[in-house]
């Protein structure tokens, strides 16, 4: 709830107009968990938003940096918020060398628009997290936004080179640079990916980009049990083959999608994979006659729009699953690759127990589980059932030695819920960067892990 004693005047006059605002509809577009800002500011530059900073210190306010508001569900309910920081002025390509693979943007530069140039040049960004059609750059860095493409490119920490970003003393730090052979100094870039806003707000960022395949294909095949998916899934993994993504789907989340492609009545496991023709026709052979020895029900082939349509949808599941029901848990958790399957029936068990319906996906060769717990039509007490399936959950994904976390969930679970999962023995070191790079504790308190 925005403090009663800020002077909001003041930080108005740093400003035009047309930036500066505390209408009511402006300020519902950042809001979080029920709380609402004052007012939103929108700077042009990284000087701004050290202006901005400054003036949350002198004030005691607290800050909250977001472009699209894609991600902004995220985390804990805050702590403090009076500000709203839109960075969406701060869209500028700065420099692109197609030549060099190297590429900077400042941090509200929409996803989408990056994509589209490089695509000129036959390269990409090997990006494609939930919301990749708005999505700002700098947001999808603060969360660490990732989707199947992480198989055999990785997150973020493997493709940014270099960033700027303003500290909560309104301090302009450099790291890294626009080259990948950059060594100097600390790695602050890989501190600043996945913190939630909460060490610095992001204004310029450098990657190294990625040629694109000359083809792509996909294909998708249908099994009756979880077991042998995951059978089908390690015989691919341990190939020789080299997969771009490989995802799992049960029927349910299929069902979400409605993409006629994947099974509404078996497990799906999608395999993409991209370069010469001859590269294509060497996957479809030894992925189809893989298929046949476990005993697939079915094996698909995709190709161009139909093969692009159902990776955006199987990206977007989260997306489908809000906006069905906006109630919609979903738990998150990286686990060894053997403990994908024992997990995934942990919780249909639980689940059950409550009664509540689940879809379940997976980036299944990098065992990173996703549940997603779906209200029970007429139920007074579902989020109560949730938080205590959540609970259950967490114990359960831990004891496997995963890390559970609930990225989206109602704001009635958060406050029965460790969204983040119980602190770990980092932790006193997290307290201590957090104090270091935001003493005050303007820049998003209290959303990220343990209350920083």
């Amino acid at each position: 709830m925005p403090s009663a004693t800020i002077d909001l005047a003041a930080l108005a006059n740093l400003f035009s107009s047309d930036r500066f605002s505390a209408d009511s509809s402006t300020c519902q577009r950042c809001q979080v968990d029920g709380a609402i800002p004052a007012a939103v500011v929108e700077p042009a530059d990284a000087k701004e938003v050290a202006e901005i900073v400054g003036w949350a210190r002198a004030q005691h306010a607290a800050l909250l940096p977001f472009t699209s508001g894609a991600y902004l569900p995220l985390g804990n309910p805050p702590a403090a918020l009076d500000v709203g920081v839109s960075l969406r002025r701060l869209n500028h390509i700065l420099h692109y060398d197609p030549g060099d693979l190297t590429l900077s943007v400042e941090a509200g530069t929409p996803l989408s628009d990056v994509q589209k140039l490089l695509a000129e040049h036959n390269q990409f960004l090997p990006a494609d997290p939930p919301w990749a059609e708005r999505a700002a750059l700098g947001g999808l860095l603060a969360v660490n936004a990732s989707g199947p493409l992480r198989y055999a490119y990785g997150t973020w920490r493997d493709f940014v080179v270099g960033l700027r970003f303003v500290t909560g003393e309104g301090k302009q730090v450099k790291s890294g640079g626009r080259v990948v052979k950059n060594v100097a100094g600390y790695d602050l870039t890989k501190l600043l990916i996945g913190s939630l806003g909460s060490l610095g707000i992001l204004t310029e960022i450098n990657f190294k980009v990625f040629p694109r395949p000359p083809e792509t294909a996909s294909f998708v095949a249908a099994f009756d049990t979880l077991e042998a998916a995951l059978d089908y899934r390690t015989r691919v993994v341990h190939s020789a083959l080299g997969p771009t993504a490989i995802e799992l789907l049960d029927a349910n989340a299929a069902g979400l999608l409605n993409v006629k492609q994947l099974s509404s009545s078996h497990w799906s496991l999608l395999i993409s994979c991209g370069g010469v023709p001859a590269v294509i026709r060497r996957f479809q052979t030894d992925l189809d006659r893989l298929a046949r020895e476990l005993g697939a029900v079915t094996f698909t082939a995709l190709v161009g729009k139909e093969e692009q349509a159902t990776w955006t949808a199987v990206r977007n599941l989260v997306v489908s699953a809000r906006a069905d029901n906006p109630n919609t848990t979903v738990i998150k958790c990286p686990l060894p690759l053997t403990q994908l399957g024992p997990f995934i029936k942990k919780v249909q068990q639980v689940a059950a127990r409550y009664q509540l319906p689940t879809a379940v996906a997976a980036h299944a060769g990098t065992a990173i589980a996703f549940v997603y717990l779906l209200p029970a039509a007429n139920t007074a007490d579902a989020a109560q059932h949730m938080a205590q399936a959540a609970t259950e959950t967490i114990h359960a994904g831990n004891n496997l030695g995963g890390r559970v976390t609930l990225p989206w969930c109602p704001t009635e679970v958060k406050h029965n819920v460790n969204v983040w999962s119980p602190a770990r023995d980092d932790f006193t070191l997290m307290q201590k960067l957090k104090a270091q790079f935001d003493p005050d504790r303007v820049l998003n308190p209290g959303r990220f892990v343990g209350g920083l």
